[in-house]
């Protein structure tokens, strides 16, 4: 597990609205001299992927960005988070930088994120 945990000050996991989860291919395929190609495990352990969002006061998005931009390098390190699936604790990091909008007095904060 990483050595940073998610703020407790802010909600955990992500919206059901915009959720989206990928599994990456830990497939490796190999073309044959003859015959259909060769498929294998290239590693047993792989990343999944996850689109989502959440919503912050203005304060809450101020906490959020102190996070991201000095505890997580700007979302370099590794992280402890709820993932929104299962419920339970995992290794997560940012894909992209995130993305925060105005939204009826609130911020909607769009992340992606990445489970190790």
């Amino acid at each position: 597990m990483a050595n940073i945990t998610w703020p407790e000050l802010l909600p955990s996991g992500l919206l059901a609205e915009g959720f989206s989860k990928q599994p990456q291919s830990s497939v490796i395929r190999t073309a044959m001299d003859a015959g259909p190609k060769k498929a294998r495990r290239r590693y047993t352990a792989r990343a999944v992927k996850y689109s989502g969002k959440q919503v912050f006061d203005g304060a809450e998005l101020m906490v959020f960005e102190q996070f991201y931009h000095n505890v997580l390098a700007d979302g370099v390190l590794r992280f402890n988070f709820k993932d929104p699936v299962s419920g339970e604790i995992g290794e997560f990091r940012f894909t992209a930088d995130y993305v925060a909008a105005a939204v009826e007095g609130c911020f909607e904060v769009s992340m992606q994120l990445e489970r190790l």
